[in-house]
Order: structure tokens, then sequence, then C-alpha cells
């Protein structure tokens, strides 16, 4: 009964180890299929907006200065064709892309400060009410 059982034992452990075996790797070359073609995505461009003041303008590029967080930054774009009516010192919108590390404007906007004007109503003529007047004798 013992060598029966140690041959049992044996015959497992050649079968399960020939399993090991034969889940390895292979050292064939993998052949490429075209229909499963991996495709690489170009990188996203991403679309952002800043508001700033004009520090420098040509027809090639803009200089933006900006104060985020009580730090001012400078940040310049191409221009892909110049821009009309805005001078240095002027408040504007930038809405640019970041393309390969360079900022890219696609649309500069003046910014049009709007000042708050509160409508002042004349002052009404208040009478005191009769538990505030004098008794008169």
């Amino acid at each position: 009964m013992k060598r029966l059982m140690v041959l049992v034992a044996g015959i497992v452990f050649v079968f399960s180890a020939s399993v090991f075996a034969i889940d390895g790797t292979s050292h064939a070359p993998a052949k490429a299929d075209p229909s499963k073609a991996v495709t690489v995505k170009p990188p996203k461009e991403t679309k952002v907006s800043i508001t700033g003041v004009v520090k420098d303008i040509s027809d090639t590029m803009i200089l933006v200065e900006r104060t985020v967080r009580g730090k001012t930054e400078t940040v310049e774009f191409a221009l892909d064709k110049p821009v009309e009516k805005i001078n240095i010192g002027d408040k504007v919108k930038v809405n640019y892309l970041k393309k390969d590390g360079k900022n890219i404007a696609i649309r500069v906007t003046p910014v049009v400060v709007r000042k708050i004007i509160r409508k002042t109503s004349p002052l009404k003529e208040t009478r005191p009410s009769p538990a505030e007047t004098p008794p008169q004798k």
C-alpha cells in the first residue's frame, strides 16, 4: 500500500511539473496582427484663459502680467495674427492653447471695467413718532 501511494504521488508530481513547463514563456517571436495595431493618440491640447495687464506687445507675441494669490507672474503668448486696438497697460483676457510647451493665443479681448453706480434716493423727511414728541401746553 505504501508503494502505491508513493507511485501515485510521483505521477501527480510529474504531471504538475509538466503543466508549469508548458505555461512558461516561449522564445518564438510574436507575429503582429495589423487589425489589432495600437494607435497612438497625439497629446491633448489644453485650452485655458487668463486675465492680466499687457506689459509688451508685438505682431508675433504678447506679454501679460497677472497676479495670482498675491504672486505676480509674467506669461508670454505667441500670436497667430496681429492684435488690433490693444496697447501696453490695457487689461485683457487671453484665451490660449498649451501646445508643445508653448502658449499660443487664440483670442485676446480687452476687459471693460464696469463701475457700479448706486442710485441714491433723496432723503425722506421723517416725522417724529407721537411718543417722541414733547407734550404741548
